[in-house]
């Protein structure tokens, strides 16, 4: 007589002291990502924060702008920054869908984003302050901290 696997109840098996057993992320190998996870309005890929582009709509002006800083206030859209997103973002007119737009608004911000991430300049990233070395230096220092204490 063969054996058959047992059958689970769709719950995840979990160990002793109550955690799952076996659980991958699909996209990262692990359960544990590094920051939230966005999707990107260009491609729909799904990706950590600190490596998709925030886009804000400006209601003043009605203009859509780049946020390297994550900080504005108000709906964000996430797009990689990759030439080929934008573009299929801008084309799709998903940023007017994601932010919840009515009318018009000027792209100029997003083109010349686009133009310089063609010709290679990486203008989307967060600037760094005045002490933006130092605490570069802290959180390096503090994720090296994290990384023994999870080993």
């Amino acid at each position: 007589m063969t054996s058959r696997p047992p059958v689970h109840s769709g719950r995840a098996a979990r160990d002793r002291g109550g955690r799952v057993q076996g659980r991958k992320d699909q996209r990262f190998g692990t359960a544990e990502a590094a920051g939230p996870v966005r999707t990107c309005v260009g491609c729909r890929g799904r990706d950590t924060d600190s490596r998709l582009l925030r886009i804000v709509h400006d209601p003043e002006t009605a203009a859509l702008s780049p946020d390297p800083r994550r900080r504005a206030v108000g709906r964000g859209a996430w797009v990689h920054r990759e030439p080929q997103c934008i573009t299929t973002a801008l084309d799709r007119k998903a940023f007017t869908r994601a932010l919840r737009i009515a009318g018009n608004v000027s792209q100029d911000a997003l083109t010349e984003v686009l133009e310089a991430l063609r010709l290679g300049h990486d203008i989307t990233r967060r600037p760094l302050g005045s002490a933006g070395g130092a605490q570069e230096k802290e959180r390096t220092r503090h994720d090296e901290h994290t990384v023994k204490l999870q080993r």
